[in-house]
């Protein structure tokens, strides 16, 4: 069973030491791999936000208006609940920029959309870590602490699990996918209640298996502390997840070949060296494991359905992992 865990720092005495700290700066972009208005925004949206590499970023999958979206299906239940929590489910692409929704008619390319948010400051500090847990686990640790003084007692906590980029030729004609949703780590945003004074912090820690269509190293958690208006008062990403062993190094096209992608019926798997080969749904089910001793073969995969795989290969060498699609 997972748990919450709950320490309470001892209050520091010397409170003239603490002032207030930079509040960071979070974009949550709900888009999806079927909708062809995402594939013409999300370019200009990306060249403009790489202008501001401190703001973070996290891209969500509902599931309307296209429900075949194999990003959401990973995870619908809580792909969706995001988008409801800020009452914009039904229509993509989408930005809420710290808590507060973007108009749809609003110029994504435009640097002012992140400008007008940068240079405030905050009475809370978070850090977030995300660590192995065993071989086949994570935790993920999350601190608050309070730095100044604040009239802010009741808020929300809530932290998600994100893979920094998935590579699959979309439906929509996109290839890369940015800062990935996957799981959220306690499901909706906690109500909690803020450190009361100066100096103390309260850590909240939850283990979590590692689903195996998730690439460990490509893996980090996105904290946000939300006021009763959802806005951001403070929020942070950890670095990503490090220590992890067997279960998958990369999925660059360099550690082997699989194409043609996305495919109908077959599929080209092309390595270095001996592998056995393993064919993972978007859950982490285990489709097909299958040993292939030539250095290139083909497979028949009508018996998978359409949707987004996680193929793992296995050599000598290391674990490495694919994405394809099967439409």
């Amino acid at each position: 069973m997972r748990k919450i865990v709950f320490i309470i720092a001892a209050t520091l005495t010397q409170y003239s030491a603490f002032s207030q700290v930079t509040k960071n700066v979070i974009v949550e972009h709900f888009t999806n791999t079927y909708c062809s208005i995402c594939a013409s925004r999300n370019p200009g949206f990306y060249t403009n936000r790489v202008q501001f590499p401190q703001v973070i970023h996290i891209a969500y999958h509902p599931s309307a208006p296209y429900a075949a979206c194999p990003l959401n299906q990973h995870n619908k239940q809580e792909n969706d609940d995001r988008t409801n929590y800020y009452s914009i489910y039904g229509a993509t692409p989408r930005l809420v920029i710290q808590g507060k929704v973007v108009a749809s008619s609003t110029n994504y390319n435009n640097a002012s959309i992140f400008q007008s948010e940068l240079g405030q400051n905050s009475a809370f500090e978070i850090e977030a870590k995300l660590t192995p847990s065993g071989s086949s686990s994570i935790t993920v640790s999350v601190k608050l602490k309070k730095v100044s003084s604040s009239s802010l007692s009741s808020l929300q906590l809530y932290a998600a699990l994100t893979e920094d980029t998935l590579f699959f030729n979309a439906a929509n004609g996109e290839t890369k996918h940015y800062d990935v949703f996957r799981k959220s780590v306690w499901g909706a945003p906690m109500n909690i209640t803020a450190p009361s004074n100066i100096g103390d912090s309260i850590v909240y820690t939850q283990t979590i298996a590692l689903n195996s269509a998730w690439i460990a190293n490509r893996m980090n958690v996105v904290a946000m502390l939300q006021d009763a208006n959802k806005e951001i008062v403070q929020v942070t990403k950890s670095a990503n997840l490090k220590g992890m062993t067997g279960i998958g190094k990369t999925n660059q096209p360099t550690d082997g070949i699989i194409y043609p992608n996305p495919t109908n019926s077959v599929i080209t798997v092309e390595v270095k060296e001996p592998s056995v080969i393993s064919v993972y749904n978007a859950i982490g089910k285990l489709m097909k494991t299958i040993k292939q001793h030539s250095l290139s073969a083909t497979y028949n995969i009508d018996f998978l359905p359409a949707g987004v795989y996680s193929i793992r290969i296995a050599d000598r060498a290391g674990v490495y992992y694919k994405t394809i699609v099967k439409e």
